[in-house]
Formats: structure tokens, sequence, C-alpha cells
């Protein structure tokens, strides 16, 4: 069984399902969305942010760095800066042992399911008065789907608690199935309704996404359908009519659409993962600019469309 490392357990989260919850957060994507909103989350291994803000250029981590991947400048000009060549660094996280200022901090901790189980349960309590629970999230939880099912198991049946699963739906159907015992709400992205753009620019097959999405329905199970609306990539009025055309054949199966407009908050942490950020400079997508979609759900019939997520506006 592939056991994930998680990169945070967020409790009192207000956006990854009904009331109050906690979130778990899964590190691992088998896609490559190039405006993750959670870029730690991407790989499967463990990384570690860089606060440069921090940084003395004290050397510790030049001294303990085995692969020769960091090291202090020392031409006139750049002297005590600090050089980071990231194809030698072998991961080891020496650097970040070193650091005695908290420039470096290991992204994904590993923890067993009991630990994981304690956590997130400990707000059960909220739960049950603002009808939340717990969420599993990402990265994608489906890339662990062994590991999923098994935390799901014991989080519905030994401790009855509201599960949510936030995924892209990506695997094959034999990974789903099972979690429908489990499972109360699956929480679905589709970035885009173009087969091409979700090969060549995601690295997932819209096919089998949307297959996975009507067996889901077709199941009776509860889905929940996220749309990130992207400048550039599936904000054109093709796009929009596409995402109206297909889950309005829906309207009256789907617990509700989010609509979740592009910002660009995550971008200091593609500069402390030493990534670059495909959507640097790109402004944030405004609320109203989605109103068009918004409105076109709502006259197909959904049930409930927000913006911004299940506590966001717009709602029906």
């Amino acid at each position: 069984m592939l056991i994930p490392l998680i990169t945070e357990i967020q409790r009192f989260s207000l956006q990854d399902g009904p009331g109050i919850r906690t979130t778990i957060f899964f590190k691992g994507c088998p896609l490559h969305c190039p405006w993750c909103h959670n870029p730690e989350t991407l790989s499967r291994e463990n990384e570690f942010y860089f606060y440069a803000s921090k940084c003395t250029a004290c050397g510790q981590c030049v001294k303990n760095c085995p692969s020769g991947a960091l090291k202090l400048d020392s031409t006139p000009n750049r002297k005590g800066l600090l050089t980071f060549n990231q194809s030698k660094c072998i991961l080891c996280m020496k650097c970040v042992d070193a650091c005695l200022f908290g420039a470096r901090e290991i992204v994904g901790k590993s923890l067993d399911m009991d630990s994981i189980v304690r956590e997130a349960v400990s707000d059960k309590l909220f739960y049950k008065h603002s009808g939340g629970g717990v969420t599993l999230s990402g990265g994608d939880p489906l890339f662990f789907p062994e590991f999923t099912l098994e935390l799901a198991r014991v989080l519905k049946t030994e401790e009855n608690v509201h599960v949510a699963i936030e995924t892209s739906c990506f695997p094959k159907w034999d990974k789903i199935e099972p979690l429908l015992e489990f499972v109360d709400l699956f929480i679905v992205d589709i970035k885009s309704m173009d087969p091409e753009k979700y090969k060549y620019v995601i690295g997932g097959s819209l096919t089998e996404i949307l297959s996975n999405i009507e067996r889901l329905i077709n199941s009776k199970a509860a889905v929940r359908i996220h749309l990130p609306i992207i400048p550039g990539f599936n904000d054109s009025a093709t796009d929009i009519q596409s995402y109206v055309d297909y889950l309005g054949q829906f309207a009256d199966k789907l617990s509700g659409v989010d609509i979740l407009p592009f910002h660009s908050y995550a971008a200091g942490k593609y500069v402390q993962l030493n990534r670059e950020y495909r959507y640097k400079g790109i402004n944030d997508l405004p609320g109203q600019q989605v109103m068009p979609l918004v409105n076109a759900l709502k006259e197909k019939g959904l049930r409930q469309v927000t913006v911004g997520g299940i506590t966001g506006t717009a709602s029906t």
C-alpha cells in the first residue's frame, strides 16, 4: 500500500465541504495544472520551503550539504549570496536540520493512520453541531487509493463522521467504486471540457474523468462539482457553454457547483519551492466575471451554484 506524506491537517476549514471540517492534505498528484494553488502537494516526495527573508547567509546549510547543491557566491558583487542548484539536490534535508534561523522547512510529514485519525476527529463536537466532518484532499487522495479507502472506512465506520473527498476523479473506476460505501460527498474538479487541453496541459484523460463522474451520479452518490476558471485556459465563451451543456444534464442529480475564479495566492509558494510559476503577473479573476456562468447554470436548474465554494457567494 502506497502511503502518502501529509502536508497539513487543517482544522476549522470552511470551504472543503459542508459545515466546520478538518481537511487532510495528501502530498502527491498525477496531474500538473500550471496554476495549481497547492504546489507543495504535487510531488509525492519530500521537499522543503526556503524563506529567503529569514536567511542570514551564515553558510551552515552549505557546510552540511553532501551533494554540493548549495554554495555561497564569492564574486565581489554577489558576495554572501546563497545559490541553489536544484539538479544536484538529493533531498536529504540536512540543510533543513542545519539551518539556525528557520529559513528552511520540510514539506510533507510521514504520519501513521492512527495519528491522522486522532487529529482528524479531535473536533468531532463541532462537526456534529455544524453538519461538518472530515475532507480528504491534496494533491489527490486517489493517487493513494488503498490508503484513502482505509482512512475513509475508519472515519466513517469507527468514528461516525461525515467524509468528503476532493479529487479530479482521474483513476480507473475500480479504484473509486469501493469508496461509495464510506464517502458521503465527492467533490470533483472539472478543469476543462476540452480533451486536448486535458491531455496536453493537465496530463489526464477527460473521457475517463467524465465517465467516473457519471458512474458516481448513477450510483446515487452525492457529487459536487468544482470549476476552477483560469484566464486564457478555460474562460472563453465556448468553454463556458461547454460546462453549461454538460452539467445541465445532471441538474437534478448534483449536490451543487462551486465556481472557483483564479487567484494568485500561491505565487509565493512557487518561489519558496524554487519552481517556475507560469501564471506570474496574471491578475486575479474578479467574481463578477464568472457571473454569466453562474446565471447560465441556474437557468439549467442547478440546485446550488456558488462563487468561491460552499461558503462562497451567489448561492441559490
